[in-house]
């Protein structure tokens, strides 16, 4: 099948989840002849903006997948792609990346632009936070990075503070510009994922990492999936337009009040999804011939 089709490049500026891009890789090439090209230096994954132009130069790249760890150096990345391949498309767009990279930031986008999806109060500076927990309110203190390179998602969460004295405890090892701080809903032992590639929405139970779940049996550790409410659906669906992203994940919790979004993440690793690696490499290539159709309309029309 590939032998009959136009060959046609990616490029990948990638250093998370790796496995999954490979496997992506693997079904893009040998379904539709399409090769995804590495942006980042193979052997230690350090970003070149020399080595990028370079990549450029040398393929025609008609796609790019932006899929990173937080990391400070990431700065380099966004300024070498809007000054190199500001006109490629991108999967999920740089400044969505950019902001999910930041707890704070993420939630202050959705409380500007979604407006009608329930989320914890957050606060801005440890001032804040610090009065609010010294009214009674409890808070879950975080750190703000959200894809931190060789960090287990648990160690992220630093815990909960009921009064002062917790609050002090929790946050005395890290500069207060590292942490985030957003109100306790208190315990829930599901939490929900939902996973959206495209408008394709499917939503899965998984335990809670605040609980303690070392004595649950594998039987107990099945992600279940479960439906999601219609209007919640169209809701994550416009949180994905508002944002830029196309294939992302974000994380609920049910409430007497309701669905409250807890977490935001581009791009997951989509390893509870077995038919993700098809959805998402199919999605790709509609996209890519999609603006190819796009672009022979308006160069005829041109002409």
């Amino acid at each position: 099948m590939a032998n009959n089709i136009k060959k046609i490049y990616i490029g990948a500026i990638c250093n998370r989840d790796i496995e999954v891009l490979e496997q992506i890789k693997n079904f893009l090439f040998k379904n539709y002849n399409i090769s995804i090209i590495d942006l980042i230096k193979p052997d230690n994954k350090v970003f070149d903006e020399k080595y990028f132009q370079k990549r450029l130069k040398k393929y025609t790249i008609s796609f790019l997948i932006l899929k990173l760890t937080s990391s400070q150096s990431n700065k380099l990345i966004y300024e070498a792609i809007e000054k190199y391949a500001s006109q490629i498309p991108i999967l999920n767009d740089a400044d969505s990346v950019k902001c999910c990279e930041s707890r704070r930031e993420t939630f202050r986008l959705i409380e500007k632009k979604c407006k009608k999806l329930n989320i914890p109060r957050s606060y801005d500076s440890i001032i804040d936070a610090y009065k609010a927990c010294k009214k009674g309110i409890k808070l879950i203190i975080k750190l703000d990075s959200h894809n931190i390179p060789e960090l287990p998602k648990n160690d992220r969460i630093l815990g909960i503070a009921a009064n002062k004295t917790e609050f002090l405890k929790l946050t005395k090892s890290f500069p207060a510009n590292e942490l985030f701080f957003q109100e306790y809903l208190g315990k829930h032992e599901i939490l929900y994922k939902v996973y959206v590639i495209g408008q394709w929405v499917v939503s899965i139970t998984s335990h809670n990492r605040l609980n303690e779940y070392e004595n649950l049996s594998p039987l107990d550790l099945i992600h279940i999936r479960v439906p999601l409410d219609n209007r919640l659906k169209k809701r994550i669906l416009r949180l994905g337009k508002r944002f830029g992203m196309s294939i992302y994940g974000l994380d609920y919790i049910n409430t007497h009040n309701g669905a409250y979004i807890v977490d935001v993440n581009d791009f997951p690793s989509f390893r509870s999804i077995p038919e993700a690696i098809s959805l998402i490499s199919d999605y790709i290539y509609n996209i890519i011939n999609s603006n190819e159709i796009t672009s022979k309309k308006l160069a005829s029309v041109k002409s």
